[in-house]
């Protein structure tokens, strides 16, 4: 219970910061989540992916 706690206070903290970097500046942020799959001699190997970029400046291209 501990642990969940302190992971939900990192989160919050952690929203709380890319808001006040969008607010005070032009920073975008963008996350996506996703698998990824490959083939081995084993059969398939699946990883999750979780990705999250902030980018402050020219054209934010995906």
């Amino acid at each position: 219970m501990k642990n969940l706690f302190k992971k939900i206070i990192i989160c919050l903290s952690i929203a709380l910061v890319l808001n006040v970097f969008q607010r005070c500046s032009s920073a975008k942020y963008r996350t996506s989540a996703g698998v990824n799959m490959t083939w081995g001699p084993h059969g398939p190997k699946v990883r999750p992916n979780i990705n999250f970029d902030i980018y402050n400046g020219g054209h934010f291209r995906k």
